[in-house]
């Protein structure tokens, strides 16, 4: 048997897309595979019946144990530093040395994430070389497509050496050894752009194993390819089938509809125990207004030109 340790960090307005997530984690796992699944949370932010939800959906699994960590008071001070859907449990993955030293590496993870494949492989051949972390580039694919952006210069790094943190192989017992997490922590007092994942690229400069895209697929990478691109040099196919795909960005499955990929999403929520007729078929509804209120729209604004030109006409007519 394979273990996994598997690390989330959610507070209460996320139990169903952790849930979701872990469903996925947990269809795609290998026969030999077994995930030791651990939430970070806090006592104020995830109360007993929301551990209980998650704890009974997944209670008897024959693939996974789940169990919860609470980080305290940890980061607290840092409620100012964020804003829209970063919250300040992103911050907790920063403490994970400390709060597991039974393990020398682990698995973080988000929750906004689908996967699509086993991991037990990656975790076992990962930081081959006393790297700190392994992580994909937050601003490529694969580094066969750059997307510019200015916010890795902010922390003096570039496009093609800045990772995404929604997923990271962390290595513990290196950490512990070079006393890591205590430089969190400071850094940790800075107001960042991209908050804690601005500060694991300055710890952990110079000590990453890039992996490949197929690791964190950043859905939101399609628009970027597809507003950029001077010609279509890559194939996503694989992508959407293999891929653990990540729904950055504020616009999430569950709360939009200007989503790519989101199909994936319901896909496994509707396999998971959080499945409820009356959000699956609501949302299913929402995508029909908005077709439909959006040919209204371009019904109305076609008549609406074809009035003005035929005014136009009259007033103009010689």
């Amino acid at each position: 048997m394979k273990r996994v340790p598997v690390i989330f960090a959610i507070d209460k307005n996320v139990v169903t897309p952790c849930g979701v997530t872990i469903t996925s984690l947990l269809l795609n796992a290998g026969e030999d595979t077994f995930y030791d699944v651990f939430i970070l949370c806090d006592g104020s932010h995830l109360g007993p019946e929301d551990r209980k939800v998650l704890t009974d959906a997944f209670k008897g699994s024959e693939k996974c144990s789940l169990s919860f960590v609470d980080v305290g008071d940890a980061f607290k001070d840092v409620d100012g530093m964020t804003s829209g859907h970063i919250t300040t449990a992103t911050y907790y993955r920063l403490e994970i040395p400390t709060l597991f030293p039974q393990y020398d590496k682990v698995i973080y993870a988000d929750i906004d994430m689908i996967f699509q494949q086993d991991l037990s492989a990656l975790f076992e051949s990962a930081l081959p070389d006393g790297e700190l972390v392994a992580a994909v580039l937050d601003l490529s694919i694969d580094g066969k497509f750059q997307f510019r952006s200015p916010l890795p210069a902010k922390i003096g790094k570039s496009g093609k050496d800045y990772f995404n943190a929604g997923f990271l192989v962390m290595n513990l017992k290196q950490m512990r050894e070079e006393g890591v997490v205590e430089a969190f922590r400071e850094h940790a007092k800075i107001k960042y752009t991209q908050n804690d994942q601005d500060i694991l690229n300055i710890v952990c400069n110079g000590r990453v194993q890039i992996l490949p895209s197929l690791y964190n697929f950043q859905v939101n990478h399609f628009f970027n390819y597809m507003w950029n691109r001077k010609d279509p040099k890559l194939v996503f196919e694989e992508q959407f089938r293999k891929a653990t795909l990540h729904y950055t960005w504020k616009n999430k499955p569950w709360n939009s509809l200007e989503c790519i990929a989101c199909d994936t999403w319901w896909h496994y929520y509707k396999m998971s125990p959080f499945y409820d007729d009356r959000s699956y078929f609501s949302r299913q509804l929402s995508q029909v207004e908005a077709v439909r209120n959006d040919y209204r729209s371009r019904t109305n604004k076609q008549l609406f030109l074809a009035i003005l030109s035929n005014i136009k006409q009259k007033l103009f007519k010689k």
